[in-house]
């Protein structure tokens, strides 16, 4: 996966464009800094991304030092260069700016089929961060945490079971729903002229 993006990403350099990838700023975003060739050319994120990374260095995580994509850098600065996003700057007055660019997606939903043309991505690459249930319980151990927050997916069932194992749980009901369904209908929307929020 990481030599195709960095494959895509040279191949747009040498297209005179800006490689933009979209992925989720905890989690995904972090993966796909740690493997890119650093050597290709410079590396920017976008606020919510380079946020996350600083709060991360602040405590004490090994993770790229990327650096901040501001409206003071310029043109020449970004030229070639790879800018990761959050998925709500899809189509947005903020991805403009990096014209002439290829956007290219990072989720497991580009293994089925469609997806890519349905987010309206030049590229899609299959990274997910999702864990099946042995690993989501491997990690959850591994955080010795004294109460579990659950959101996202299976929450209700989840949280239930973490409770019956003897670990306080809790879920966190948010407006998105159960999967990656929320995603999709703002990446569609975005694509059809309409700003994601």
């Amino acid at each position: 996966i990481f030599n195709n993006i960095n494959q895509w990403w040279e191949n747009n350099k040498a297209n005179g464009k800006q490689s933009v990838v979209f992925g989720y700023s905890l989690g995904k975003a972090q993966r796909i800094l740690k493997y890119l060739d650093k050597n290709i050319a410079p590396i920017y994120a976008h606020t919510a991304i380079y946020n996350t990374q600083q709060a991360l260095m602040d405590f004490g995580m090994d993770v790229y030092p990327v650096q901040h994509w501001n409206p003071s850098v310029t043109k020449d600065e970004t030229a070639g260069a790879m800018i990761i996003a959050p998925p709500s700057a899809f189509n947005t007055p903020w991805l403009k700016r990096f014209q002439p660019f290829s956007t290219g997606y990072c989720s497991g939903w580009m293994q089925v089929r469609g997806a890519q043309r349905r987010r309206n991505a030049d590229a899609g690459f299959a990274l997910s961060d999702h864990a099946d249930w042995p690993g989501l319980l491997e990690a959850v151990k591994a955080t010795e945490a004294e109460k579990v927050y659950v959101t996202h997916g299976y929450q209700s069932t989840f949280s239930r079971y973490l409770n019956e194992i003897g670990i306080e749980s809790g879920e966190v009901v948010t407006e998105y729903g159960d999967d990656e369904a929320y995603d999709d209908a703002k990446i569609i929307a975005a694509g059809e002229g309409e700003e994601a929020a």
